[in-house]
């Protein structure tokens, strides 16, 4: 029997709990909370619903042709059972439309595509569904379904009709249209779409790329006073902190001239997509022009950048890379650290985060000394999922230096004993780095373990994936081929290889020229005196 469309919840939220009854604690520290939402016992009284608690709501799971993604169009805070059923049951109407104008599939799943979308844009703006008499005439004249769209409106139907993009992709698409496009151009009809719109957009973005480091810089200080507030016992202080602090913005990162492009490209390609519908007649987004978006130059970190940070804190570039003293040292540091072969792998082969945590055993084969990179965990927001590697050539054979595969074989002996002492919730996910329970690592999580062992080891700061970095300027520096550089990091070609890391190899030979300059100069001073 199909899922009843039509149903009742409510916003009660009840703690979540474990196998013995304890509550879960998230990584706010706080305990994790999760909705009733239909399950809530107040919903109803004896055998009929409570009219007092909880709304209505609908969910319609539309199927909109064959190789597409299902669709779904849901309302909640509705009244009363009649008026979603009702709902449920012009939609239906609506729906049916798409077939009753086709003379072939793919007409229909072009008709079913842009109903669904003018019906999900009538359930976002709370609007009357669109009239039924309406869209039969629109279909049976070749009138577009969607009347004078505007350009927020085909953003989402475009986004919604690419149902075969990996996830990080969609998040990225969607971030682009939900923060940057549709605020800037949405209520812009699409066919009065211009290049001065677009340039108007990114110098906004612009302005405030300028703006947000101040305003975070004013919210930190706020913070600090409020802390050290707290430290000398002076309640009203803090409150009055606090106070400011809710009326302060929150952090935002600026949009970066790299995010810039990035975004351009997000819009050119919905662009192209709709002069393709014949939609429009030009594509605006190609003639709008930006500042380059190359990403930022690595700098090694000297002696004497070193001084300067410890004495300023800034960092001279966004991507920094250690030399192999400091690499060293860290991993002297994490040796013990119950996730420190982890780190040791990614600085020796180069290995994205992603495609670390997602390491599974089958993957190794430690007598040929030998790792196949087949599949990644990618962070989506806070979420995860588990996606094949970044590109065609992300999929590689990554052979292991002898030390390298010895603590592979260490680590498997380990992680045996830790099943055998965990007991029967043991998770079997089959990955060489995981969770006490066998579960898999959160990519940000091993990341902020990487921050902590750094401060730790007092080196200068650098990201996790700049230990990628690290392993090919290094591999770089000793003068191994740059085509077998590129294959360990799973570029596509060599030029992505030679752009990114020459200049650093280049400084890193220099910076070595200089200190056997010192060494012999120091031994000159000594003879001379």
């Amino acid at each position: 029997m199909a899922k009843n469309p039509v149903f009742k919840k409510c916003g009660c939220r009840i703690a979540v709990t474990d196998d013995n009854g304890d509550a879960v604690i998230g990584p706010d520290g706080k305990p994790k909370m999760r909705r009733l939402g239909a399950d809530c016992p107040q919903l109803r009284r004896g055998s009929s619903w409570n009219p007092k608690h909880g709304t209505w709501y609908f969910q319609i799971e539309v199927n909109v042709g064959k190789d597409r993604p299902r669709q779904h169009l849901s309302q909640g805070g509705i009244a009363t059972s009649e008026d979603a059923e009702t709902a449920v049951t012009d939609i239906r109407r609506l729906l049916a439309l798409a077939d009753d104008h086709a003379d072939d599939p793919a007409t229909a799943v072009k008709n079913r595509l842009a109903i669904v979308e003018r019906i999900r844009t009538t359930l976002k703006d709370k609007k009357a569904l669109p009239n039924y008499d309406e869209i039969r005439k629109n279909l049976r004249t070749g009138q577009p379904i969607i009347d004078k769209m505007t350009t927020g409106e085909w953003l989402t139907q475009w986004l919604v009709s690419k149902g075969d993009l990996a996830p990080g992709t969609a998040r990225s698409y969607g971030i682009h249209i939900d923060v940057h496009l549709k605020p800037h151009l949405g209520d812009v009809l699409l066919d009065g779409l211009r290049t001065a719109h677009v340039h108007a957009m990114f110098a906004a973005i612009a302005e405030r790329a300028d703006i947000l480091p101040a305003e975070n810089a004013a919210r930190r200080a706020v913070e600090n006073a409020m802390k050290q507030a707290r430290s000398n016992g002076d309640r009203a202080a803090a409150n009055a902190a606090r106070a400011k602090l809710a009326e302060m913005p929150p952090y935002r990162r600026p949009t970066g001239p790299a995010t810039r492009q990035r975004i351009l490209a997000t819009l050119r390609s919905a662009l192209s997509a709709a002069c393709s519908e014949q939609l429009l007649t030009l594509n605006v987004a190609k003639l709008a022009t930006l500042p380059s978006g190359k990403r930022p130059k690595a700098k090694v970190w000297t002696p004497n950048r070193v001084a300067e940070w410890r004495r300023t804190g800034d960092k001279p570039s966004a991507v920094m890379v250690w030399t192999a003293e400091q690499t060293a040292a860290f991993l002297n540091r994490a040796v013990g650290h119950e996730h420190g072969v982890l780190f040791h792998l990614i600085a020796f082969t180069g290995l994205r985060r992603g495609e670390a945590c997602g390491l599974r055993w089958v993957d190794l084969d430690l007598t040929a000394s030998e790792m196949t990179v087949t599949q990644q965990i990618v962070q989506l927001g806070w979420d995860t999922a588990l996606t094949s590697p970044k590109s065609d050539a992300g999929e590689r054979v990554i052979a292991l230096d002898t030390a390298t595969a010895s603590r592979l074989k260490s680590h498997r002996t380990r992680q045996g004993k830790q099943r055998l002492a965990h007991g029967p919730g043991w998770i079997d996910t089959g990955l060489v780095f995981t969770a006490p329970d066998g579960s898999p690592l959160h990519p940000g999580w091993i990341s902020r373990q990487f921050e902590l062992l750094v401060r730790e080891a007092d080196l200068p700061p650098i990201r996790l994936h700049d230990m990628r970095h690290g392993a090919a300027t290094h591999a770089l520096s000793a003068g191994v081929d740059i085509k077998i550089v590129q294959e360990m990091l799973g570029h596509s070609n060599s030029a992505i290889t030679r752009d990114t890391y020459t200049s650093v190899v280049s400084e890193s030979q220099h910076a070595a020229a200089e200190a056997i300059a010192s060494i012999i100069n120091a031994g000159n001073a000594l003879v001379g005196s």
